[in-house]
């Protein structure tokens, strides 16, 4: 995984303070093979319930944590109990790592 720890902290504390305390972060994409370069992070962030809008709160999250890490592209995918998952959701809950 390419995220030092003090990276991996900071998106966790991101997500729990915009998407509340129950939040679950994975990491996937080419940031989990140690042998690429470059590349953005990929986030699928795992809800413990619906919210009201949440393209919104995955750009504070996104903003935050740019603001924290310096500018670097940031995708962000999030989900919760009952969301109907594509198949970008179900491969990211597959292959993702937890943060």
């Amino acid at each position: 995984m390419r995220l030092t720890e003090r990276q991996q902290k900071t998106i966790r504390d991101a997500a729990v303070e915009i998407f509340g305390s129950k939040t679950k972060v994975r990491l996937f994409g080419s940031r989990l093979d140690d042998h690429k370069k470059g590349g953005d992070i990929d986030l699928l962030v795992e809800c413990s319930s619906p919210m009201e809008n949440p393209g919104l709160a995955a750009a504070r999250m996104a903003a935050k944590i740019q603001f924290q890490l310096g500018e670097r592209k940031i995708d962000i995918l999030y989900t919760w109990p009952g969301h109907r998952a594509s198949p970008i959701h179900e491969a990211a809950g597959r292959q993702g790592i937890l943060l």
